[in-house]
């Protein structure tokens, strides 16, 4: 009964530093399973309601807000019998030291609220060795997500580890630290048989630049978890072959989640009509969002097609390739058929359309050809032979007479044809 009432206690005074109840039983809780396994300290104990209360305080102070402060404290309850200035205080100072800003330091602890508890001094010291700046080192700090205790003991052993497994320099293995960091704060040898199982189970090979993106997979997947993802891969028809190589080619198509999967596979092959063969080998199509890029960009394809301004062949896939201000360049800009039902679908304006037009038009190179008749010089070829030949020919031959005699010849066509092509389109 004396338990139950120091515990009712504790969460009545948590209540009054702006937790709701349920999360000041959960914290409560918390903070009586850590006692009685000796995991606080004693000393903190003594007047432990005005502790708390300097540790929200020293929180509110580095910038948090009440709701930052509530995350981090049911993550992890025992910053409440911490000391705020003889422990929390000087790991801060390493942040700042490492010269990070104020929301650098939010973003940090956010992100990983158990970081304060951890030894920072050698964990630092380990990233810098390898990564050199503290530029990099502050990256590292605001991506990472698993416990930090290791990095000191294995970081520089697994990097070391693989510049021998997979023969690549260190600075080849420092941009993709920098990129998932996670994968790389683990066990050595952990990471030696993630490496092992990646060649044989996962068949790509080190050289591959696929290599570190399958190690990041295996290591972010469990085994039952890439076994689920399977299934629903195979829910639609898929063979184990056909899974195989989409992983081969890109293995973060299976990082998303389960439903994630089994939403984009009933969209590309319920509604779109693909394959299993044909998208296993399209990892693009499930790497890039649906409703942003997909969809906008699959009912501009559509349009142009029908009006027979670009190839019927044209793939979807080629058009998600692009980055958005090329894709604007090369399909919604030329066109104004697409330029109001792209602007929807994007959630834009036709107005904003028209800017971009307008940058585009003034950030133009210089020309092949002098005065009205100009194209650009870095006019691309991809984007020429996307074109029907109807459109090509009102576009690039008809309007340069230069060029009639050569595109004639190539064409096995005769000059006179051009002429009269030109005829019916002035018509």
């Amino acid at each position: 009964m004396a338990s139950e009432a120091s515990a009712s206690s504790c969460a009545i005074h948590f209540d009054n530093l702006g937790f709701s109840n349920q999360q000041s039983l959960s914290i409560s809780a918390k903070l009586t399973k850590t006692r009685k396994a000796g995991e606080t300290n004693k000393a903190a104990e003594f007047n432990f309601f005005e502790n708390a209360d300097s540790v929200i305080q020293f929180f509110k102070q580095l910038g948090f807000q009440q709701s930052h402060i509530q995350k981090i404290i049911i993550c992890e309850p025992r910053y409440l019998v911490s000391r705020a200035h003889k422990t929390l205080k000087p790991k801060i100072q390493l942040f700042n030291d490492l010269g990070m800003s104020e929301s650098d330091v939010i973003q940090t602890i956010l992100r990983n609220p158990i970081i304060l508890r951890q030894r920072l001094g050698p964990t630092i010291h380990a990233l810098k060795n390898v990564l050199g700046s503290d530029e990099n080192v502050v990256t590292i700090l605001k991506k990472v997500t698993r416990n930090l205790q290791c990095t000191a003991n294995y970081f520089i052993p697994n990097v070391e580890l693989l510049q021998k497994y997979c023969g690549i320099s260190s600075d080849t293995i420092q941009k993709h630290i920098l990129r998932r960091p996670n994968s790389f704060i683990v066990k050595t040898d952990l990471l030696r048989d993630t490496l092992i199982k990646v060649e044989l189970q996962l068949g790509i090979p080190r050289d591959s630049s696929m290599f570190f993106y399958g190690v990041n997979f295996l290591l972010s997947c469990g085994e039952k978890n890439i076994k689920d993802k399977c299934e629903v891969f195979k829910s639609f028809g898929w063979t184990q072959s056909d899974i195989m190589k989409l992983i081969r080619l890109n293995p973060l198509c299976f990082t998303s989640s389960e439903a994630r999967i089994k939403e984009r596979l009933g969209y590309l092959m319920n509604q779109m009509g693909y394959k299993p063969n044909y998208l296993a080998t399209q990892p693009i199509l499930f790497m890039c969002s649906k409703e942003k890029r997909l969809l906008p960009r699959h009912r501009v394809l559509q349009i142009l097609q029908e009006k027979g301004l670009i190839r019927m062949d044209y793939l979807l896939s080629s058009a998600v390739s692009y980055s958005e201000s090329v894709f604007l360049k090369r399909f919604v800009l030329p066109f104004e058929e697409v330029h109001e039902v792209y602007a929807q679908l994007i959630g834009s304006t036709l107005d904003s359309l028209n800017h971009g037009e307008e940058i585009i038009a003034k950030t133009s190179s210089l020309t092949d050809f002098e005065g009205e008749r100009a194209i650009r010089k870095d006019y691309l070829l991809s984007s020429a032979i996307s074109l029907s030949e109807s459109v090509f020919l009102k576009r690039f031959v008809l309007p340069f007479e230069e060029v009639h005699e050569v595109y004639a010849q190539l064409t096995g066509s005769t000059v006179e044809s051009l002429n009269v092509g030109r005829c019916k389109s002035q018509s």
